[in-house]
């Protein structure tokens, strides 16, 4: 019986984990990943995670393009000004976008990407 809770408790905490974050790397020190959320009854959203690395604050203009199955379908664009060691958190600090030309059914699909195609990140100092 024992072994019946454990499992039950183990399979619990991996379904309820966090989704995790795909990876696109450190741009002149702000880290960007994104993570897609798919909410019952509602469009899919793809959330935006920025992390300021660096000792300075940076101004930041990113342009995103969604692909499906090679091709772009819809484009992103995200301007701010983060501050040293600030991190920004998709719908939290509004940095999240809900396509509109691809369903959740085509996202979950595999045949979606997101791509970083443009960015601008320069040292400033935040309001």
């Amino acid at each position: 019986m024992k072994h019946y809770l454990t499992l039950a408790i183990l399979l619990s905490t991996v379904a309820c984990a966090p989704k995790e974050h795909v990876y696109k790397g450190v741009h002149e020190g702000v880290e960007i990943s994104y993570r897609w959320a798919h909410p019952e009854g509602k469009p899919s959203e793809l959330l935006l995670n920025l992390k300021n690395t660096s000792a300075e604050d940076k101004q930041l203009g990113l342009v995103l393009d969604l692909y499906f199955q090679g091709r772009t379908v819809e484009s992103f664009e995200a301007d701010t000004c983060i501050r040293s060691g600030q991190r920004l958190n998709g719908k939290l600090n509004g940095f999240y976008f809900n396509p509109q030309r691809l369903s959740t059914e085509q996202i979950k699909s595999g045949d979606s990407s997101v791509e970083i195609t443009r960015s601008t990140i320069e040292g400033t100092i935040c309001p």
